[in-house]
């Protein structure tokens, strides 16, 4: 009873402090929460190239009375979501995302036996088809998150990013084809267990392209996937509203029944 409290006031602040009326989403009921969240830290994994987590003390106890910390990151470092201007022109940031979108079901679709005997295996249409006859149709605005089992690697950066002796990265991703039926589904976003939705080893980064062409959003960087259902969770994804930001780091929660 009190963690439903908890969640239900939680969720009521979320919605009050982005709009002056309330948004209308559909009511779920909860027992418990999963955070999808990997913990932010100096020595934690980050895309290659990229801006990594820098966290400096600027006050102590000792000198201020109090502790004050300034953090340096690039907007895809750890747990983030991808605003359709990420890349496509014109397109929506990452401010202008609807709260009915951030506060939403999931389904979740498990290829870790893929993955196994494939580091680069692609979320294929025939897996999301295979998902739809033991569950049913995807519902629209949802957020379809496959789960790789690669967030149990992000411990270990080296293992996590995955290169090869030629520099190309392996894990996985979703495939452009499966991309296409999730748009033609008209779900909110997609969501993945590792640095990117195109698998490692991409130079076209095409999920990318048709996910957020079509004005949907992504979530990199998941975790704790193993402890959701195939269905009837739904998420609370606390993106940083960044005005005008094409990627932002998210605090994600996972509600299960």
């Amino acid at each position: 009873m009190l963690i439903l409290k908890f969640l239900s006031l939680c969720l009521l602040l979320i919605v009050l402090s982005h709009t002056q009326a309330a948004t209308p989403i559909k009511p779920f009921s909860v027992s418990k929460a999963v955070d999808l969240t990997h913990v932010m830290h100096d020595e934690m994994a980050f895309w290659p190239g990229g801006v990594p987590f820098k966290k400096e003390q600027l006050v102590s106890y000792e000198n201020g009375g109090y502790l004050l910390h300034q953090f340096v990151m690039g907007e895809n470092t750890g747990t983030h979501v991808d605003a359709p201007s990420h890349f496509i022109k014109g397109r929506r940031s990452i401010d202008e995302l609807p709260i009915d979108q951030l506060i939403l079901p999931i389904v979740v679709i498990d290829v870790r036996a893929q993955v196994e005997k494939d580091s680069d295996y692609e979320l294929s249409f025939a897996d999301i088809k295979r998902w739809e006859k033991r569950y049913g149709r995807i519902p629209p605005n949802t957020l379809v998150i496959m789960n790789s089992g690669w967030h149990e690697r992000f411990a270990t950066p080296q293992q996590y990013i995955n290169k090869d002796s030629s520099g190309v990265m392996h894990f996985p991703g979703d495939s452009p084809e499966a991309a296409k039926l999730l748009i033609k589904r008209n779900v909110a976003g997609i969501g993945i267990d590792t640095l990117s939705l195109d698998h490692g080893p991409s130079k076209t980064f095409a999920t990318h392209h048709i996910m957020l062409g079509a004005d949907k959003y992504q979530i990199e960087n998941m975790t704790n996937l193993n402890a959701l259902p195939p269905t009837g969770a739904n998420a609370v994804i606390g993106v940083l509203p960044v005005r005008e930001g094409s990627q932002a780091q998210a605090r994600i929660f996972a509600l299960l029944p």
